[in-house]
């Protein structure tokens, strides 16, 4: 036969031992964690929140700046817009005033006419002139005005008559060029046909310089200077530019205005 199994009331529990040193573990652990967790609320972290707390007020505020530029930029606009229609209705109201004191001034000249009356005299009926008598008066001025017409007409065709140059004196055996001198210009006789010719134009036009040419290289060449009442000075320069250069050249008075007839030497050539 086998061994006979002990009793088991004989033998140690240790549970309640186990259970001890769990709960000690247990507690051990726990305050563990307590200190863990104090220690990590220190002040860096406290600072850290703060600071984002500020950044976020931060930005808040830039926000609201912005919004307030925005704002004020419509204000200024707004503003700007109502100073030029301030200016606009001051100009309009000034014009408007201009306006207002002219039509004031009208309206008293008009007053100022109105009160004026016009009186008409009375009129004799013997006085009074009929139509026929203004178609007789009309006639008569007529026939006025065409004789004042056609003596106008002699008087301009007489001022206009032919201013004719004769040879004269002694001397005949040159050969004459005839310069027409009036108040600006000269009138060259010697072409055909005659060309008139700008004061200021005589040392640079060719027709006048080949004159002076021709007159210094020939022999009996000579230039003769038709002096207008008018043209004294123009024949004072031209005399100046022919003496300058030695060219022989003389003067006749011509006496009026008009045209100047040289046949006489056109024959005797």
């Amino acid at each position: 036969m086998g061994r006979r199994r002990r009793d088991n009331d004989d033998d140690i529990s240790l549970f309640p031992f186990l259970s001890i040193i769990a709960s000690v573990i247990g507690v051990l652990t726990m305050m563990i964690a307590t200190l863990a967790l104090a220690q990590t609320d220190t002040p860096d972290v406290a600072m850290i929140e703060e600071y984002e707390q500020k950044e976020k007020e931060l930005n808040e505020a830039e926000e609201q700046v912005e919004q307030l530029k925005l704002e004020i930029s419509k204000t200024n606009s707004s503003a700007l817009k109502l100073r030029e229609q301030r200016a606009t209705l001051n100009m309009t109201i000034t014009e408007l005033q201009e306006l207002l004191t002219e039509l004031e001034e009208v309206e008293r000249e008009l007053a100022e006419q109105e009160a004026v009356k016009i009186v008409i005299p009375a009129v004799d009926e013997k006085l009074r002139e009929t139509a026929a008598d203004m178609e007789s008066q009309a006639e008569a001025l007529k026939e006025e005005l065409a004789q004042l017409e056609k003596e106008l007409e002699s008087r301009t065709s007489t001022s206009e008559a032919n201013v004719t140059v004769l040879p004269q004196g002694s001397g005949l055996d040159f050969k004459p060029h005839f310069v027409e001198c009036a108040a600006d210009s000269i009138v060259m006789h010697h072409v055909d046909p005659p060309k008139r010719i700008r004061v200021n134009d005589l040392t640079t036009d060719k027709t006048f310089l080949d004159l002076l040419n021709l007159v210094a290289n020939g022999t009996n060449d000579t230039i003769i200077y038709l002096v207008r009442s008018d043209g004294l000075n123009t024949y004072n320069r031209c005399k100046k530019i022919c003496d300058d250069r030695e060219i022989r050249n003389g003067k006749l008075p011509v006496v009026g205005q008009g045209r100047i007839d040289l046949s006489a030497f056109v024959n005797q050539e």
